[in-house]
């Protein structure tokens, strides 16, 4: 048995007062309040308050004076020279990204900002080209462009890149690039031509194999 405090004779032990719930609680506020950390019923309002502050995604920046120059100059009929984009430098490659892909620009300005990436001469408009090229999700008229622009922008080195292209699944991708490929030319693009040739089934593919095979003819 466990040793009790011994008492004096005939004093009983005081019974300890059972607190409720909400006493505890009272408490509990009670020693917020003391410690300075404010009531407990408005502690948990304040801490969502300021997640959901700071979860909020920050406001899209407005278009800037590059992105209206660009369409302006997307807008000429004929396009830029190459001298134009080259001077205004690797800060036009997002820019024309970005206008490739946005619908609300007329489809002749998107298909020119993708040809204007193969006149840009820096190492970002080359990577976002071959991105175009190798993502299934861009519409087909974008990507085929982007295969033409890119043996502009690269010319051989392009070759690994457009030949793994050759295997599309869709058809007008590896038109497109038979034909950039034909017109890079070389021995190499030969080669890489008919390898693939007998292995395309699609008479239309087969057709721009063959015209890729006439254009890099020495």
């Amino acid at each position: 048995m466990p040793s009790q405090l011994s008492l004096p004779r005939g004093v009983r032990p005081s019974p300890v007062p059972f607190r409720s719930a909400p006493s505890r609680w009272v408490a509990l506020a009670g020693l917020a309040l003391l410690s300075g950390a404010g009531p407990v019923s408005e502690a948990a309002p304040v801490r969502a308050k300021v997640a959901s502050t700071t979860s909020v995604p920050p406001a899209a920046a407005a278009p800037g004076p590059l992105r209206a120059e660009t369409l302006a100059l997307l807008s000429q009929p004929t396009g830029a020279s190459e001298a134009v984009w080259r001077k205004l430098g690797p800060e036009v490659v997002p820019v024309l990204a970005a206008l490739a892909e946005d619908t609300s620009v007329p489809d002749a300005q998107r298909m020119r900002a993708v040809t204007a990436l193969g006149r840009v001469e820096t190492p970002e408009a080359g990577q976002t080209l071959q991105a175009m090229l190798e993502d299934p999700r861009r519409p087909s008229a974008v990507r085929s462009q982007a295969a033409a622009a890119l043996g502009q922008r690269l010319g051989f080195e392009a070759v690994k890149t457009l030949q793994a292209r050759l295997k599309d699944r869709d058809l007008r991708i590896r038109e497109a690039v038979a034909q950039a490929l034909g017109r890079l030319g070389g021995q190499q693009v030969r080669e890489v031509l008919e390898e693939r040739l007998p292995l395309e089934d699609v008479p239309q593919v087969r057709e721009a194999l063959q015209q890729g095979l006439t254009l890099a003819e020495p």
